[in-house]
């Protein structure tokens, strides 16, 4: 099997934080609280990004068990990123800055990734389940951390 499909994650991130970028800080406040400065929503994005790219880096050059699971980790953290997006459009019924991407790629690119790991053989069940529980506490712990930061009344 060739790693290589990994790197479609980062590809699909940065697609997506073109996406949100003019519109994500004004939104989130209405909703969050969080970020409420376009420099949090930087800083949160590099920090994702370099979660995303040693991970798969590590998972390409140096693949091993670990290394796997971390990488696929990415897959199962874009994916929980789309049912965030998703969800809170059909949840509010407005626009989610993000959520055409996450629809488009996230959602598509997660379960290629995922199909192809399952069928390679690569990896246990057990190994494929720890990297799902790895990329969703990536996603939803700091988002949940975030909010309950906030200020004001959330929908979360």
């Amino acid at each position: 099997m060739d790693f290589i499909i990994l790197w479609l994650v980062p590809i699909a991130y940065f697609i997506h934080i073109i996406e949100e970028t003019p519109r994500f800080v004004p939104w989130a406040k209405r909703y969050f609280s969080a970020p409420s400065t376009f420099a949090q929503f930087v800083l949160g994005n590099v920090i994702f990004m370099g979660y995303v790219l040693i991970a798969v880096f590590l998972a390409t050059f140096y693949p091993r068990e670990w290394t796997l699971v971390l990488g696929l980790s990415t897959a199962a953290w874009i994916f929980s990123n789309f049912l965030i997006h998703a969800s809170l459009t059909l949840y509010t019924g407005e626009y989610s800055p993000g959520v055409v991407t996450a629809s488009a790629l996230y959602a598509p690119v997660s379960v290629y990734i995922y199909a192809t790991f399952l069928g390679s053989g690569i990896l246990s069940n057990a190994d494929i389940i720890v990297s799902i529980i790895i990329g969703f506490a990536a996603m939803f712990i700091p988002t949940l951390i975030q909010v309950g930061r906030g200020k004001r009344h959330h929908l979360i």
